[in-house]
């Protein structure tokens, strides 16, 4: 909700960017988030299948690790353009700093991938795997991590202190 709602601070001031941040670290990390616990709801309440809960739950590293891979990118560029404007040793170690953690979280994600890979195949391979539940858990859960991402994105644009330029 967090990313959301500056998301919405800063698509006055840069339309693009805000809507770039919103979709990718508002809209879609709340979508999944969302279809993780309705899953595993649904799953205690012995509603859907363990290989239809392990599928959804796989995608927990790739997701996750893409998008830490995506974020560290952006700070890290983000962290190198205040170096550059500031010249202060601290935004230099910093952006050393940003640099590191994204290199490191590039080559977890990639070493791990297969890990993560080998469960979806299995699950999708179980005899009690259903597309269908996983379709309209997919379609909730959306529709939910845009509900709460939206409005947190609408709050974001309503406290902002720059102006629109509509």
């Amino acid at each position: 909700m967090w990313n959301s709602y500056n998301a919405g601070q800063i698509f006055p001031a840069r339309r693009s960017l805000g809507a770039l941040l919103y979709f990718f670290g508002g809209f879609l990390p709340m979508g999944y988030v969302v279809s993780v616990i309705v899953s595993f709801v649904l799953g205690y309440l012995g509603y859907i299948s363990l290989s239809t809960f392990v599928f959804l739950y796989s995608f927990d590293f790739l997701f996750f690790g893409l998008s830490f891979i995506i974020w560290g990118v952006i700070a890290t560029i983000t962290s190198i353009m205040a170096f550059r404007g500031s010249h202060s040793w601290l935004a230099g170690i910093f952006a050393g700093y940003d640099a590191f953690a994204t290199i490191f979280d590039a080559w977890t994600y990639i070493s791990d991938f297969m890990s993560s890979w080998k469960d979806i195949r299995r699950a999708i391979d179980s005899s009690d795997f259903s597309i269908l539940d996983v379709i309209v858990i997919i379609a909730a859960a959306l529709g939910i991590g845009f509900v709460i991402s939206y409005v947190a994105f609408k709050e974001g644009q309503k406290s902002s202190r720059i102006s629109y330029y509509w």
